[in-house]
């Protein structure tokens, strides 16, 4: 069987037994694949749709062109490229894991410091495969994303837990200091206002839109009850809370 044109936006499922199945809980995997090279993301296509139970439902260059048909698709699994220029895979990642949450995101192209891999899994990601991966890795972990499970290397379990535990203290330190349930990027941003940072330089400072800034500030103020940021950066002050340098 030939395959079309072109794969985007429309599913391929060939139906052969070239590649070995997924097991019982895995089967009906709906997949959608981003990637901005057409010939891989085709290519992953048909491998892909050679398995039995698994359909790709669509291929695409970016998610944005996508998002308006992702209730249509129904994908269980979005795998996609973090190495996009300027990492926009996590933008990608967000869009989707935002737009349609059932859809359990594959990332591709991490490695394993700490950064990429947090950085993936605060971005939406249920799992994550290295560079180096091969077909059989990519099979392997659409079977533990399609299960619910994940399959990170001992290194990355380790920062993960140790990063749970690190949060645990951290509420710990909040209920000491009297802290309403302020997250780690609002307790930061609280930190710069403190300082004196406008929201344009707060947004400069954590790469991150304006708009973002402005909205945490209105959630800081709402749950602090205060009417302002002087306010806030008075409450900062009387309890020693510092921004992380960056």
């Amino acid at each position: 069987m030939s395959p079309p044109p072109s794969l985007d936006k429309g599913a391929y499922d060939t139906g052969s037994e070239v590649v070995s199945g997924l097991p019982a809980p895995c089967r009906g995997v709906r997949i959608l694949i981003i990637h901005t090279n057409r010939l891989f993301r085709e290519g992953l296509a048909i491998v892909l749709g050679q398995q039995p139970n698994v359909t790709v439902v669509s291929t695409a260059e970016c998610a944005t062109e996508i998002l308006g048909e992702l209730n249509a698709l129904q994908p269980t699994i979005a795998i996609l490229d973090l190495c996009l220029p300027g990492r926009e895979g996590l933008g990608e990642a967000r869009l989707i894991h935002s737009s349609y949450k059932e859809a359990k995101i594959l990332m591709l192209g991490l490695t394993d410091l700490e950064s990429d891999v947090l950085a993936a899994i605060e971005a939406g990601a249920a799992g994550y495969l290295p560079k180096e991966a091969s077909i059989e890795d990519l099979r392997r972990h659409i079977r533990a994303v399609a299960s619910g499970e994940a399959l990170v290397s001992p290194k990355v379990a380790a920062v993960l837990f140790s990063r749970v535990a690190d949060a645990a203290n951290k509420r710990d330190v909040r209920r000491a200091l009297g802290l309403p349930n302020l997250t780690r990027r609002e307790l930061e941003i609280v930190g710069l206002i403190e300082q004196g940072l406008s929201n344009k330089e707060i947004a400069v400072r954590l790469r991150i839109e304006l708009p973002t800034v402005k909205n945490h500030v209105h959630k800081i103020l709402d749950k602090l009850q205060l009417d302002g940021r002087r306010e806030a950066a008075r409450f900062a002050r009387e309890r020693g809370i510092i921004a992380s340098a960056r």
